[in-house]
């Protein structure tokens, strides 16, 4: 009898301890190496990619995307859209909330702060933060985003005040935003770090350092940011009253300091990184599918690029008997070329709930037309004042063949009015002469850095900055400041392809191949995606096998 009771104590004992085993949380923890501290973590202004990939996992927005890079709930669990298209209604959990840290004692000035604030996370935090983002005072480097907003525009340029926007808390729950004209890429737009909640009274209190510091730095998301040791790491860590509809399965994700690309991708091999943004390099050369998974996005399209403030080049009829005469629908894909490019606009801009590049389909290239190239040549000659003119195509070695069999399909048909050359340089020394304008003729990327696809038009108009093609022309930077100010519902698609299409007809930039960034994962990776563009990491299922 005595045996029995012991043998059943010992079982129940071990029952026990299985199920205690069982319920135990597994503990996960995740490495991703950077390369430097983000400058700043205000969601509002950030612009780098590490600082938005705290953002995208420290903040939750009214709706977010899941890995199939589908808009879904955030903070908003549901919402209405009026059947013009110009009224947003989102009503917001009631179980949401800022995650409170001991640093912020100094910051809110307040002993009993952890009793005192009010965490709960209301539509008032949305609406000040939008008005925060369109205001001129803030400088967002995104505000033009949000220019379908009612007033937003007028606020951006000083033209009305910030409280006559159209977004409006009618109560902590509930969210009205009235557009001026409907945009149906608006909620992928919500998705963007510029749209992410603030708290007025944290923001306040920090006095002009909001996400500056740790102890500046206020998150609502699925982790939080509790460690941020500067030129060494940050931590971010599960945010335990997360209470969206996804579980948040990691314990801790650690963002390492690393520019050494080789250490990089020796810390993959071994594990002891989880993932990491690596090059096309090192894709091609340092790591192989037996090393590791990869996750890539088109976000650059590599092509002929005219300087058109050129002698010869900033002549229209010049730049388009050339492309005229180059079959470049003929040249060889290189082999850290993904695919050929149907398009300026890279494959990972987004509109809407899919791919810029599937919504609008391919752009019609230039044809080949010998009679008509050699017309426009002598047009464009005779407008110079010149009876020949002078071309020299940089590029680098791998493309080298390629453009000197191009050059004489220009020399059969323009004869000696053509005098043209290759000249090969380093990736480096060609990326320089770019930069400072010192070509004619360029085989180069241009690389979308957001997911958004008027960025990428931007960058032809004749203030930008990044305009490396010194293209200047009214009716092209006209239709791109009505695509990005008035243009309403489908036209704006349709004008955004149409803005392409005006590229390519000028010959300002003929694109060749789409390249790709890439996301490498460790062997051990489990479920951890990307944002369009590699605009973040997203690790809230990441896992290890």
């Amino acid at each position: 009898m005595t045996k029995r009771i012991l043998c059943a104590v010992l079982i129940a004992a071990l029952l026990i301890c299985t199920f205690s085993a069982c319920g135990e949380e597994e503990d996960i923890s995740l490495i991703m190496p950077i390369t430097s501290d983000p400058l700043c973590l205000d969601p509002q202004i950030a612009e780098t990619s590490t600082a938005k990939t705290i953002i995208t996992n420290c903040y939750e927005g009214l709706v977010r995307l899941d890995d199939r890079q589908k808009i879904v709930s955030g903070v908003a669990e549901s919402w209405q859209v009026s059947p013009d298209g110009l009224t947003y209604t989102f009503t917001l959990r009631k179980d949401t909330n800022w995650q409170l840290l001991k640093a912020y004692g100094d910051v809110l000035n307040d002993e009993n702060f952890m009793e005192n604030f009010r965490t709960q996370v209301t539509a008032h935090d949305f609406e000040f933060a939008l008005k925060r983002a369109v205001d001129k005072i803030t400088d967002s480097p995104d505000a033009d985003k949000l220019y379908c907003i009612k007033n937003a525009r007028k606020i951006h340029n000083g033209e009305a005040d910030k409280s006559t926007l159209g977004v409006k808390a009618t109560d902590d729950h509930t969210l009205v935003i009235t557009l001026e004209r409907a945009n149906p890429d608006f909620l992928r737009i919500l998705t963007l770090p510029l749209c992410m909640p603030c708290n007025e009274e944290f923001f306040n209190a920090t006095g002009a350092k909001y996400g500056l510091e740790l102890k500046y730095t206020f998150c609502n998301g699925p982790f939080y940011l509790g460690r941020w040791t500067v030129d060494h790491s940050l931590v971010m860590y599960r945010n335990e009253g997360y209470k969206g509809d996804s579980e948040v399965r990691p314990t801790a994700v650690y963002l390492n300091i690393n520019k050494d690309e080789n250490s990089v991708i020796t810390k993959l091999k071994q594990n002891d990184y989880t993932c990491s943004f690596i090059s096309d390099n090192a894709y091609f050369s340092s790591l192989s599918q037996s090393d590791s998974d990869f996750e890539v996005t088109e976000n650059a399209v590599s092509g002929l690029a005219f300087n058109c403030s050129d002698t010869f080049m900033s002549n229209e009829n010049l730049r388009k008997a050339i492309v005229m005469l180059s079959k470049t629908e003929n040249l060889t894909q290189p082999p850290q070329a993904t695919s050929i490019a149907y398009g300026i606009i890279p494959s990972s801009c987004r509109y809407a709930d899919s791919s810029y590049r599937e919504a609008v389909r391919n752009i019609s290239p230039v044809g080949y037309n010998e009679a008509t190239a050699l017309e426009l040549w002598k047009k464009g000659l005779e407008e110079t004042g010149s009876d020949s003119a002078g071309i020299r195509i940089i590029c680098t070695d791998e493309y080298a063949s390629q453009m000197q069999t191009i050059i004489q399909s220009w020399q059969k048909v323009l004869s000696t009015t053509i005098v043209a050359k290759v000249e090969i340089l380093s990736e480096s020394d060609l990326n320089d002469a770019v930069k400072k304008g010192n070509y004619q003729i360029a085989v180069t990327q241009i690389t979308a850095k957001t997911s958004t696809p008027t960025d990428v038009l931007k960058i032809f108009t004749t203030d930008n900055s990044k305009n490396i093609f010194k293209f200047s022309d009214e009716a092209y930077d006209g239709l791109t400041n009505k695509i990005i100010c008035e243009f309403s519902g489908d036209d704006i698609l349709t004008n955004i392809k149409s803005a392409e299409q005006m590229l390519i007809d000028k010959a300002v930039f003929i694109p060749l191949f789409n390249h790709g960034d890439y996301l490498a994962f460790s062997s051990e990776a489990r479920n951890i995606y990307a944002m369009p563009s590699f605009e973040g990491v997203c690790f809230i299922d990441g896992g290890l096998s």
